[in-house]
């Protein structure tokens, strides 16, 4: 039987990502550098966005071919997740003026945005997805039920729009602030007080500006 879900099972696929690529990242910077340092998205919650969107995206463009080949699944892994990588970055980079992850050091890569090497994860993660974390999912779903779960579901979809809202607007105000353009008005007065500039690089530790 094919794996199916529903809007609210997305989108705890999606929460479930964004916290477990937060680990990931936190993890990897504590043995790669010898010490934690901030992966988050946002800068209210400890959520790594792009993790939860790929895990949404690879579920939507994955869940029609779970009997395909093995090949045919890591090609359309390796093409959408580059894809998706190019356009966050890029993304990043025409909302915010910065970029958090650069491939220019790695061969055959394209713009600093994307490369081989990550790409071909991106292959392999999907193949794992599809026989494994998928049918996992499913399992749990099933057999776990969750009080009050639209209830849940929409107070976390609030507090994400709004954290999502928040981090743009301190963002931008950030990029303002550099270009010496003072506040206009009490959300910005509120932004420079509690976002400021030591804020934001604490919590962006690893964005770069454009510029440097």
């Amino acid at each position: 039987m094919k794996v199916q879900f529903n809007f609210q099972q997305y989108v705890w696929i999606f929460a479930i990502g964004c916290y477990v690529g937060y680990a990931i990242e936190t993890l990897w910077c504590l043995i790669k550098n010898g010490y934690i340092e901030s992966r988050r998205s946002l800068v209210l919650g400890h959520l790594s966005v792009a993790y939860g969107m790929g895990a949404v995206l690879l579920t939507l463009i994955l869940i029609r071919f779970q009997n395909a080949a093995w090949w045919k699944v890591f090609l359309i892994s390796f093409v959408s997740g580059t894809v998706t990588e190019y356009i966050c970055s890029l993304g990043q980079e025409i909302c915010f003026g910065s970029v958090a992850w650069d491939y220019s050091h790695l061969p055959l890569n394209i713009n600093g945005r994307v490369c081989l090497l990550y790409s071909v994860f991106w292959g392999v993660i999907g193949l794992g997805w599809v026989k494994l974390i998928m049918p996992l999912l499913n399992m749990l779903f099933e057999n776990v039920h969750i009080p009050f779960e639209k209830v849940l579901v929409g107070a976390f979809l609030a507090f994400f729009v709004f954290d999502a809202a928040l981090s743009a607007g301190a963002a931008v105000r950030m990029n303002r602030r550099q270009e010496g353009i003072p506040a206009a008005n009490k959300v910005e007065v509120f932004l420079d007080t509690h976002f400021d500039d030591e804020t934001m690089q604490k919590i962006y530790a690893n964005s770069k500006s454009v510029e440097e």
